[in-house]
Parts: C-alpha cells; structure tokens; sequence
C-alpha cells in the first residue's frame, strides 16, 4: 500500500505537482521498475516503440530503497528529463503519448480504449499473477533474474528470490480467489476476451492505441514462464503478440 504524504494525504496517479530532476538519472526520462513487473512492462514497450532513450533504476523488490523519495510505493514510477513525475502504467502510458505524438486518444475520449487500458490492471493483471506464482517452484523461477541484478549484494539476492516466492506465491492465491475459474480456465476465458476486441491487426484498428500497449505489457512479462504457453498457443492474441513485439522490442 502506497503510504501518506506528509500532509496526510492518500498519493495519488498520474502526474504529480512537484518536479524531482534530481531523479532523473543522466538527464533522459527514467523508469524505477522491477525487471519483470507487469505495469512497468508497458511503460517500456511504449518508450521502445517511439524510439525514447530512457534510464532503467531497479526497484529492490522488499526494501524499496531506490522508491524512499516518493509517496508511491508501486511500480512503474516515471521521472520525465525535466523532473516530472507519473504515478500509475496506464497515466504514465498517456502522458508519454501526449508528449510524444499523440497517437492515441487522451481517457475520456475512446470509451472501448478505456474500458481495455482498464482491463489490462484490473483483469488481466491479476489473472496472470494467479498462474505465474500457481505454486512455490513457480514462483522460485519468476523472481530467478534478482541473482543477476548486479546492484544487489548476495543477501539481498538470497532475501529477494526465496522470500519473495513466499510472498508472491500468497499474492497469487489472493489472485485466484478473485475469479469463478481456476488460473488457467480463467487465464484462456480473459484472452478470448481480449481477442474479441483485436480489431485488424490491433485493439486500435490499423495502428496500435494505449490499449495494445497497456495488454501487451502484461502478456510480456508472461515470456518464459510458467503459463505463457496459453498465449502462444492462442489463435488470435499470439499473432497479435508478434506484432506488438516487432514495435516494441522490449527487453526485460
């Protein structure tokens, strides 16, 4: 949970009132993120398909040190060159594309954008944390890239991955409490929901919008682990996938 400000306030999303340039790490626009984490995976895949330069700060995952400066404990929190700064994937998605194009509509504008950019946090992300963290081995294998964060010294290694599977796999049941069908049943019932909103190559018709973005995220950071499977072998978010990937590039 994302703790008070100063001034006892809940922070909030989106973009915040005071600018932190000094968190802009080598001038470029900066995203403080866990390698794997699901929202912040969409923030990249967009910096990437626009061809935006941008530093990458590794969240350590149980002490949050590198997040002490701001009200908002979660990832993906994103640092413009100029010290701005967005809370939230989706309202740091807007914000990018408002400043980079515009190639998509602002929320309040494309209902059926909203209602999907929605889905990718309300929905899908918390259907894919049911089946990545299904057990302990499962998990143990999603929080494996910890042992090859240089910046973590081995205890933090040995804390992040082997009590963070603990944790993780609690978030998972959690997650699978929250719908009628067991994680895989549910998984395959929400990508055949996706797909009946992939119109032409992309949720945007001919050209990706910020809900193409906001799920691909999601699904990318499936890539190589326990569940991913599903995507691949789907009809219609599978070809849809290799052409999101084919913009985006994105790395984790």
């Amino acid at each position: 949970m994302a703790r008070k400000t100063n001034s006892g306030h809940e922070p909030f999303s989106g973009v915040q009132p005071n600018k932190v340039p000094e968190k802009s790490i080598d001038g470029k626009p900066t995203i403080y993120t866990y390698a794997t984490c699901p929202f912040s995976l969409k923030v990249k895949s967009l910096l990437k398909s626009r061809s935006i330069d941008f530093s990458n700060v590794e969240v350590d995952p149980m002490k949050k040190t590198e997040l002490k400066w701001s009200d908002w404990t979660k990832v993906p929190v994103f640092v413009d060159s100029d010290g701005t700064h967005v809370n939230d994937s989706n309202d740091i998605l807007h914000y990018i594309d408002e400043k980079h194009g515009g190639k998509f509509p602002r929320r309040g504008i494309d209902a059926k954008q909203d209602k999907w950019m929605d889905f990718s946090n309300d929905i899908l992300g918390k259907s894919i944390v049911a089946v990545i963290y299904k057990n302990y081995r499962t998990s143990l294998h999603a929080l494996d890239y910890v042992t090859k964060v240089d910046k973590f010294n081995l205890k933090d290694r040995i804390v992040n991955k082997w009590l963070g599977a603990i944790v993780m796999r609690m978030v998972g049941k959690s997650r699978a409490k929250m719908f009628d069908e067991p994680p895989r049943e549910n998984l395959l019932t929400q990508l055949n929901s996706m797909s009946t909103a992939i119109e032409d190559d992309f949720f945007g018709g001919d050209v990706p919008n910020g809900a193409d973005f906001a799920n691909y995220g999601i699904l990318r950071s499936m890539q190589g682990l326990n569940g991913f499977d599903m995507v691949e072998k789907h009809h219609v978010i599978w070809p849809w996938y290799g052409r999101m990937q084919l913009l985006s590039d994105v790395q984790n």
